[in-house]
């Protein structure tokens, strides 16, 4: 509070004020904004345990996190207003209560209408058992007004979920509040199964169950580690139940997505108890992985298939003469199962791809689901020579996680395939030198052309239009009603308009949407006693379909020891064998020492038209020095001189460790 001895400061106002951010999040930077969005003042950063401080008195409208969106995922928005009372207030709470009706305001709705909206949702979804008074917590909209005790975990980690859901649709208050709102009090029934389930499990009763259940695999039951294992599994449940918005709001495009949220209904609770379980026990031996950068204890999680899962992750940085590298070894006593994210990008299967397209950030209010498909394929490929072919690169996510680098042909069938994922109609349509798919939106057939990343407008700028259109008027290429990138690029050109204009030629490519491809997974098989290499890099030369043209490539290299026998999945194509042993695959037994297997590996890639890829490698013996595999990465996972994290996750991680030293090889 403000010292009886400065007459330039009010006694009613703080001198310096103490805030913290509920959930807690570290590394948060609040900014305190005037009327007009000039700011003010800046807090220092927040702790781990979710506090900071303001060293000026207040005298602003509002405080908010800076932040900025990642390339496919919101950030969390953190803010609330500031009032009379904010400013005598010696501590704010910013939370998920404080954010929903600061955002509300921010974008035009009043402060009555939005503080009214909360209180409704919230009273009647989450505390319709409680008393009066404790209703009254659902108009906690503003930082100096604190959660009491009884309710404010639970309640406010359910909140927080709830707007986490509007992160996992791409919906941004600042974009579109309209939307914003009308889809947090349209879902409110998914608000009341948050609040249920987490009011339940921060119950005395729930509890004393997850007591007893440790207490049969303990001698003693640590409270305080108890009480972090519960609420771990509160929120990592919560989240698992946030993302049900993706399937509500988006039902005809999520059937890949809908058998796992139906395997998960129901189990909420028993999934939790058996996360708090496993967190107690791995809390109880919490092992310390090896790391290039600062040591990262194993992590427990839950995925959106209701996996418990445990993680590992590691970092390095480039040197000035080297990419940043890491390398994952298996020191366990079996092969190890995991899944990947490279620099915070998963390395995801087809349902995984739609989750992180249904996640990514409006462009604009209202952008449909399938334009957003467009962009991130867009996002994730390059316009290079195809250093592949076969149907088996069009399986959508191995072509995103593996490729990503080609002709148009091969862009334009993975969104043709993911739209099709989705429940779209989808075509792919074959031009002379040109290949784009199409989508059937309300009867008509609209281009979304992934390589020349552009769509046709007709002559009102009005609609998207298909390639019959285009066939009877090229000049909506050549001369554009509504240009989406500069006139002079190739997608604008008189070429690219004759080649539509020229319908004797134009035809559905039957030859790539016909195949079933045979799914390769996206988990990585480390042997035991092998390791993985990450390398943020482009360095691996790949032959194309031009000769004498290459292209690079980002790689992957698994290292399998000596005396190694068994299958070996594999998540991504296969380039390279080097090495003392024998293996089977593409229905031959193979000595890398007496064959030239890159030389048999490009040849596969290039020049045979397969649907089923190099899935796995039977390995009949390993000699002297291991066996080398190098597998082909998409290169956008990573960037020039880049930092390098890697985290990886699966059901079973003990053993794996990051370690760059040689010396930690086993010997033999």
């Amino acid at each position: 509070m403000a010292n009886a001895g400065d007459a330039n400061v009010p006694a009613s106002v703080a001198t310096t004020v103490s805030g913290s951010v509920y959930p807690a999040v570290a590394g948060l930077v609040f900014a305190e904004l005037d009327a007009d969005g000039k700011e003010l003042q800046r807090s220092t950063t927040s702790a781990s345990d979710g506090s900071f401080t303001l060293v000026a008195p207040l005298s602003g409208t509002r405080l908010q996190a800076i932040g900025s969106s990642a390339e496919n995922r919101l950030a969390p928005v953190y803010s609330t207003r500031l009032r009379a009372e904010s400013m005598q207030a010696g501590r704010l709470e910013i939370t998920a209560l404080t954010t929903w009706y600061d955002q509300q305001v921010e974008n035009g709705v009043t402060g009555g209408e939005a503080a009214g909206r909360i209180a409704s949702l919230v009273s009647s979804n989450c505390l319709p058992q409680a008393d009066a008074a404790e209703r009254q917590q659902a108009g906690f909209v503003h930082a100096d007004l604190l959660v009491p005790d009884k309710n404010h975990d639970w309640l406010l980690d359910a909140s927080s979920a709830y707007l986490q859901s509007m992160r996992d649709i791409g919906l941004d208050p600042a974009l579109d509040i309209a939307r914003w709102t009308q889809t947090l009090e349209k879902r409110a029934d998914l608000l009341g199964r948050l609040c249920q389930y987490a009011s339940t499990v921060s119950t005395a009763a729930w509890k004393g169950a997850q007591a007893t259940r440790v207490r049969g695999e303990a001698l003693y039951v640590d409270n305080a580690r108890l009480d972090a294992a519960i609420a771990e599994a509160r929120s990592q449940g919560l989240a698992l139940l946030a993302k049900q918005m993706q399937v509500l709001e988006y039902p005809a495009q999520t059937a890949v997505l809908q058998p796992q949220f139906a395997r998960l209904a129901g189990r909420e609770l028993s999934l939790s108890s058996d996360f708090v379980a496993a967190q107690y026990q791995q809390s109880t031996g919490a092992r310390t992985q090896g790391q290039i950068a600062s040591p990262t204890a194993t992590q427990l999680a839950v995925t959106s298939a209701g996996e418990i899962v445990g993680t590992v992750q590691g970092s390095a940085v480039p040197t000035s003469d080297a990419p940043a590298r890491l390398r994952l070894w298996n020191h366990g006593n079996g092969d190890r199962m995991v899944r990947l994210a490279l620099n915070g990008q998963y390395m995801a299967d087809l349902g995984g791809v739609l989750e992180q397209i249904i996640a990514m950030p409006l462009a604009y209010t209202a952008e449909p689901l399938y334009r957003k498909a467009w962009r991130y394929v867009i996002a994730h490929r390059e316009r290079t020579v195809p250093v592949a072919v076969g149907n088996f690169q069009y399986q959508p996510d191995l072509w995103l996680r593996s490729v990503g680098s080609s002709y148009c042909e091969a862009q334009a069938t993975a969104l043709h395939f993911i739209w099709k994922a989705m429940g779209y109609e989808a075509r792919v349509m074959g031009l002379t030198g040109h290949v784009v798919p199409e989508i059937k939106i309300d009867g008509r057939w609209q281009i979304f052309d992934p390589y020349m990343a552009v769509y046709y407008m007709d002559r009102s700028g009005k609609s998207i239009v298909g390639v019959s259109e285009l066939q009877q008027d090229p000049s909506l290429v050549s001369n554009p009603s509504s240009p989406l990138i500069p006139l002079w690029d190739t997608a604008y050109s008189t070429l690219m308009a004759d080649i539509y204009g020229t319908p004797d030629d134009n035809f559905v490519m039957t030859v790539v949407m016909a195949p079933t491809v045979q799914p390769m997974g996206n988990e990585l098989q480390i042997p035991a006693g092998g390791y993985a290499t990450f390398e943020a890099a482009s360095r691996l030369a790949r032959a194309s379909i031009e000769p004498g043209y290459q292209v690079n490539m980002a790689q992957m290299q698994l290292w399998i020891p000596p005396g190694y026998t068994g299958t070996i999945k594999l998540p991504l194509l296969l380039v390279d064998l080097k090495g003392v042993g024998k293996v089977r695959m593409l229905g031959q037994s193979l000595d890398p020492q007496e064959t030239d297997v890159k030389a048999l590996l490009d040849d596969f890639l290039l020049w045979r038209v397969p649907d089923v890829g190099v899935n796995e490698l039977a390995v009949d013996s390993v000699g002297a020095g291991g066996l080398t595999l190098t597998l082909m990465l998409n290169p956008l996972y990573f960037g020039s001189g880049q930092p390098l994290t890697v985290r990886a996750f699966g059901p079973d991680v003990k053993g794996l460790s990051f370690n760059d030293d040689d010396a930690a090889k086993p010997p033999g």
